[in-house]
């Protein structure tokens, strides 16, 4: 997640769709957005309330990032793959294809083929603009 200072001198956008998340607390946290027939990886924004605590603002705000090709492939059989292992994540239309449930040791395989720690290149990548969730 990001620290709302990730905002100076990104522009607002507006018109954002999230397509698909990676990530859930609440809400989406992470994931594929389209802005102007584009693909982003979005990455939600956090405020410190001074007190060491974090609240999320409301409704909650997200930046957008330009991954590469290679980098948006990536992430769409990541999505794919959890899909199809029975997680949610899919806002778009038609959904993705969900296989029957099916046990822990394909979702730990899962895991280690793309560990939440690969999403840190993504979070790096260059900021277009933030979106409010609508």
């Amino acid at each position: 997640m990001h620290s709302a200072s990730r905002l100076t001198g990104l522009p607002e956008l507006t018109e954002v769709r999230k397509v698909w998340f990676g990530d859930w607390y609440d809400g989406p946290l992470t994931g594929v957005a389209m802005y102007q027939g584009r693909e982003y990886w979005f990455v939600m924004v956090t405020n410190d309330d001074g007190g060491g605590g974090h609240w999320d603002f409301e409704p909650r705000v997200y930046v957008l990032h330009r991954l590469t090709g290679e980098q948006l492939a990536h992430a769409w059989d990541t999505h794919r793959s959890f899909a199809a292992a029975g997680l949610p994540g899919c806002l778009h239309s038609p959904p993705c294809t969900v296989a029957s449930a099916t046990g822990g040791e394909m979702l730990e395989a899962l895991r280690e083929r793309w560990p939440p720690e690969h999403e840190d290149e993504y979070v790096n990548a260059p900021a277009v603009g933030w979106f409010r969730d609508a």
